[in-house]
């Protein structure tokens, strides 16, 4: 495992906001597995490196506790990595994965999911239902009360992804795992059983990871007008470098535009800040702050806190109309960045709750065994100290998702 970070590690990891690749699919060399060492090792990285260890309904030391036995009586590398996993899915962070992953495990949440759900105490509800996925296409929507998620309960399927009774999970783990049970296994179909209108309807869904496939072969953006309004919707690029130029010939199209929609509610997989800062930087006439950081392992090892803002800088043509900025629960981290990056910079945010991808992202390694660890290693605030997490668009609704009756942020921006 990494020791103290050094300045270039910290400089680098800034930087990295996407959602893991490392661990979903890399497959290094296999170390001697070592069930004991691979634990503390494990340990160790969390409580020094990850920025959200213990947070309300995390206890990121009852979880430790609850699996340590099981982990350490591992007699394999792939039975240890799939505790890991179980650890993971209990801090009910999107940005926490443990891999390499193989076709048993479940779909990586949000970029491989086309629902959210939720449990009111008594039912569990389809929440949102995303634009474009098959969920939508085949008529799932929300509301719908979900009675059997691939044969199984949902109790029993949350149970079966955190590795622990339902009954003993807080509301945060129990809505994340629902999430990743209506996401399914990877690239496996799923079969989502519901009652509405008083009957029960089963459907067969496509794999979760095909539309992720579907916008990774399609254009980086999209553009249009609507009325006097100009809108460019990004389609999950925030990572690719080639999105800073298109971004601006697209804003050149819609230049005599009265005012514009950047619309995010596609870029589940997060991006890098270089991307961000392209975009936003059209936005501004000086330097302004976007975003603060704060890296947990300077204050816990070495004692000082380490806290920085991060400024956006003029960048290419300024664009002086109105901007709104529309953002959802596929809206995952560097989208999130933005979301609270141009709510900084003056421009007016529509949508409903993001991702909650917590955190700058790194892939660290730990010894005993070929387990990858995406985690995040620093915690992420808007410039007035709210963290990410937390944050809500200023235009707040249920629902974001455009749907065949219409689109709710164009209705809310009134166009």
């Amino acid at each position: 495992m990494t020791k103290a970070p050094s300045v270039a590690w910290l400089a680098a990891v800034s930087l990295i906001v996407a959602t893991p690749a490392v661990a979903q699919n890399a497959a290094p060399p296999t170390p001697a597995f070592d069930a004991a060492k691979g634990w503390a090792s494990f340990v160790k990285l969390l409580r020094e490196n990850y920025g959200y260890f213990a947070r309300p309904g995390v206890d990121g030391d009852a979880i430790l506790a609850t699996f340590a036995d099981q982990a350490k009586a591992a007699r394999s590398d792939k039975d240890f990595i799939d505790v890991l996993q179980l650890v993971a899915h209990n801090f009910a962070d999107p940005h926490f994965i443990v891999g390499p992953l193989d076709a048993g495990d479940w779909s990586v949440v949000p970029t491989a999911s086309d629902m959210t759900g939720r449990y009111d105490g008594k039912a569990f509800l389809i929440g949102e239902v995303r634009a474009g996925g098959d969920a939508a296409a085949k008529g799932l929507r929300p509301g719908m009360a979900i009675a059997r998620i691939d044969g199984l309960s949902p109790e029993a399927a949350i149970a079966a992804i955190t590795g622990r009774a339902f009954g003993d999970l807080s509301p945060v783990q129990i809505g994340f795992a629902l999430d990743m049970a209506l996401a399914g296994h990877r690239r496996q179909p799923r079969v989502i059983e519901v009652r509405a209108g008083g009957r029960r309807r089963v459907y067969t869904l496509a794999a979760a990871n095909a539309q992720a496939a579907r916008i990774e072969d399609g254009p980086l953006l999209e553009t249009e007008r609507h009325g006097t309004i100009g809108i460019i919707r990004i389609n999950n690029s925030l990572g690719n470098q080639q999105l800073i130029q298109a971004f601006s010939t697209a804003l050149a199209s819609l230049a005599d535009s009265e005012s514009l929609l950047i619309d995010l509610r596609n870029t589940p997989s997060g991006g890098n800040t270089s991307v961000a800062r392209g975009i936003m930087g059209h936005f501004v006439d000086h330097d302004r702050p976007y975003q603060m950081h704060v890296i947990p392992y300077e204050t816990r090892v070495l004692g000082p806190t380490r806290k920085f803002v991060e400024y956006v800088a003029p960048f290419g043509q300024r664009y002086t109309g109105k901007v709104y900025v529309a953002g959802g629960h596929w809206t995952g981290s560097m989208g999130e960045g933005m979301m609270v990056g141009f709510d900084a910079i003056g421009a007016t945010t529509v949508g409903t709750d993001l991702a909650h991808l917590l955190g700058a992202l790194s892939n660290e390694t730990i010894e005993g065994s070929a387990a990858q660890v995406d985690i995040g290693t620093e915690q992420l605030f808007t410039v007035t100290g709210l963290p990410r997490e937390a944050y809500r668009p200023h235009l707040y609704m249920t629902q974001a998702e455009r749907t065949s009756e219409g689109d709710p942020v164009l209705d809310a921006i009134g166009r």
